[in-house]
C-alpha cells in the first residue's frame, strides 16, 4: 500500500512539474514579445514571413490553425491573436 502511494505522489509531482514548465515557456515567450515591443525594435524580416505563413492558412481555411501560430510565435493571448489573425484577413481580403 505504501508503494503505490509512494508512486502516485510521484506521478502527482511530475505533473505539476510538467503544467509548471508549460506555463513558464509561455510566459516567456510573452514576455519576450513586450520587451520586443517596448524596444520598438522588431523583427521585420521574422513578422514578414509570419504573415505570409499565416496568409497561406488563411487561404487554405485554418484559421484555427493561424490563431495557434501567432500566440506560440508572438505569445498573444487567444482574443489578440483572433484579432491579430481578423487584421491580416481582412487586409488579405481587401
Amino acid at each position: 500500500m505504501e508503494y503505490n502511494f509512494v508512486e502516485i505522489v510521484t506521478l502527482a509531482v511530475i505533473g505539476y512539474l510538467l503544467f509548471t514548465i508549460f506555463r513558464l515557456e509561455q510566459r516567456v515567450k510573452t514576455l519576450d514579445y513586450k520587451v520586443e515591443k517596448l524596444s520598438g525594435h522588431q523583427n521585420t524580416d521574422l513578422y514578414e514571413e509570419l504573415d505570409q505563413e499565416l496568409k497561406t492558412l488563411i487561404h487554405q481555411g485554418k484559421d484555427v490553425q493561424a490563431v495557434k501560430r501567432v500566440r506560440e510565435t508572438k505569445g498573444y493571448s487567444l482574443l489578440e491573436a483572433k484579432q491579430y489573425v481578423d487584421a491580416l484577413k481582412l487586409k488579405t481580403e481587401g
